[in-house]
């Protein structure tokens, strides 16, 4: 997931549903891309994060009203956004996480959501309302939202501690992956250190940059890696801890129960992922009226039950699956977030904190 482009990050998948598509073209410019491909108003394009809806719900959508829909996925909003400032294609809709939606608003990426227009915009839970990243949704509806934790198989395993000190302490007795994710893998250093993840002071992103450093020189040190990449490293024993969101783990946890996640003592990070319209949308209406069915409690459920990611629909909540609530780590407390134990994920202010947040990342992944 996040914030000011890294274009170097242009790690995009290909198309996951039955129309395969290449989407690895790269692209840096800052202009915003017109309709490239002529709107036949029975074709809808989504680009968003890889795996992240149930196939199903997409057929559902296509058969009830009548269009066909392509969905091109990527693995971090860097490689999203550099994409689409590209011009390489054009999409109806895209999946940011909370905290880029303001920077595609000013690089003038998307167009107004106009949520009168969504009968179900009420289903959604007052904390996903009015966002501060987006007040007045006057651009963006939730769609999932997830902690970040520690994951660990103890069939290989068995962490003698919850604490980021099993990766950032001194001991390099671990073999471990982080998220190939700026603002996770700083804003976890910044936790451990006692900072906000949404530190702005250099001598707090210095100190997180010399950690890292450090961090990323130990021999335990595997790599950085997407969420599904980590979780099958754990499947197959070649992790002892991995960071990774939690919806990734609890997927593999659902089927091995030797998997496990946790929320390190010192805090953690936790980010929405959205639904936005994006300016050059050939099929603006017909985006809406996908943006009105996710919102549905039903359809919005299922999309949880599948990506076992955390779910903003109050009226979902009743339909989600019994092992999803049984689990601490998929919905942590109210008073998780109250304590700033657990932390949103928010834009930068514009200026020195990005470049500093830039550079630490551009270090760390040249080691």
């Amino acid at each position: 997931m996040k914030r000011a482009v890294l274009v170097t990050l242009l790690l995009l998948s290909a198309c996951h549903r039955v129309e395969q598509k290449d989407t690895a073209a790269e692209g840096n410019g800052t202009t915003t891309p017109k309709p490239t491909v002529k709107d036949d108003g029975k074709t809808l394009r989504i680009f968003m994060w890889s795996d992240y809806i149930d196939p199903q719900i997409v057929k559902d959508f296509e058969k009830a009203h009548g269009v066909n829909v392509v969905i091109d996925t990527y693995e971090s909003n860097e490689a999203m956004i550099a994409k689409l400032q590209g011009g390489g294609a054009s999409y109806d809709l895209a999946n940011p996480s909370n905290y880029v939606v303001q920077t595609m608003v000013r690089a003038k990426l998307l167009q107004p959501l106009h949520k009168e227009e969504l009968q179900n915009f009420k289903n959604l839970l007052p904390g996903f309302v009015n966002p501060n990243f987006d007040p007045g949704n006057e651009y963006s509806i939730p769609y999932q939202f997830a902690a970040t934790g520690l994951a660990y198989n103890s069939a290989r395993y068995s962490p003698p501690q919850e604490s980021w000190n099993l990766i950032f302490g001194p001991e390099d007795k671990v073999r471990f992956a982080l998220l190939d994710d700026p603002r996770e893998v700083i804003g976890a250093a910044l936790k451990y250190l006692g900072y906000s993840v949404n530190a702005t002071k250099p001598e707090e992103l210095r100190a997180a940059r010399d950690l890292l450093r450090k961090t990323v020189q130990k021999k335990g040190f595997e790599s950085f890696a997407g969420g599904p990449e980590i979780r099958n490293k754990l499947l197959a024993g070649r992790l002892d801890l991995g960071q990774i969101y939690v919806g990734d783990l609890l997927q593999g946890a659902a089927e091995n129960d030797k998997l496990h996640v946790f929320i390190p003592k010192e805090g953690t990070t936790i980010s929405t992922d959205t639904l936005v319209i994006l300016r050059g949308s050939p099929n603006p209406q017909l985006a809406r009226k996908f943006m009105d069915y996710v919102l549905q409690p039903g359809v919005s459920a299922a999309i949880s039950n599948y990506t076992y990611y955390g779910n903003p629909n109050a009226k979902a909540q009743a339909l989600l699956d019994p092992f999803l609530k049984q689990q601490p780590a998929f919905n942590p407390p109210a008073e998780e977030f109250s304590s700033g134990r657990i932390e949103f994920i928010n834009e930068l202010p514009r200026g020195n904190p990005p470049r500093l947040y830039d550079r630490i990342w551009t270090d760390l992944k040249s080691r």
